[in-house]
């Protein structure tokens, strides 16, 4: 019996390791929703799903936390679109917003954090910025982006790593927002910021209590 026991116990430890779930809540305005990720790790490979509402995303991230494959799906704006980067080229395809689309972009040299909120914490652990490259998500166009570490503060009573990200150069000066990272694991646990034109609520997102 003692044998079964720990047996199970074993395959569960071993299955929450490579399964984790968290719960986020984005607020902006009026309009609340919850935010799902769930990380996988296997074969070397870290697998994030997350889901908000109609939309689901999954990233592959390879060594350095860095994006391998990103795929977007959203039935209610009838988009099903998958990227993967290879030797510096980015292939495009699939449907987004209606559209069929199949294009490869160059990579403009920078590594492809597709979803900061996930990495910047660790990947500035021991530094204090780093240039990077992501997708927009409404347009699908490819931007460089900055990740500063700020420092401490507080976020919702506790202590908190706070990275400013914003477009690089001197377009960082048209748009920023601020990723908070709890101090020890270093994980995601809060967003400030405004998604949109002149107007936009600010967006939070924090954990879900």
């Amino acid at each position: 019996m003692k044998h079964i026991i720990t047996i199970v116990l074993t395959l569960f430890l071993a299955a929450f390791a490579m399964a984790q779930e968290r719960i986020y809540i984005s607020i902006c305005g009026k309009t609340k929703t919850s935010i799902k990720w769930i990380e996988e790790r296997k074969n070397g490979k870290i697998y994030l799903y997350t889901v908000q509402g109609n939309e689901k995303h999954e990233y592959i991230l390879g060594s350095g936390y860095k994006t391998e494959s990103w795929k977007i799906v959203n039935t209610s704006s009838n988009t099903n679109l998958s990227i993967s980067l290879n030797n510096g080229i980015y292939s495009i395809s699939g449907k987004f917003n209606g559209k069929q689309i199949s294009k490869k972009v160059k990579s403009k040299g920078k590594p492809w954090y597709q979803n900061i909120a996930y990495n910047a914490g660790l990947t500035l652990k021991n530094g204090r910025s780093v240039e990077y490259e992501c997708f927009r998500p409404d347009n699908i166009k490819l931007y460089t982006m900055s990740a500063v570490k700020k420092g401490n503060e507080k976020l919702d009573g506790k202590n908190a790593v706070r990275i400013e990200v914003s477009l690089a150069g001197f377009m960082s000066a048209f748009w920023s927002c601020d990723y908070y990272f709890d101090t020890s694991s270093l994980m995601f646990v809060g967003y400030k910021g405004v998604n949109g034109g002149l107007g936009t609520p600010e967006t939070k997102i924090s954990v879900a209590r």
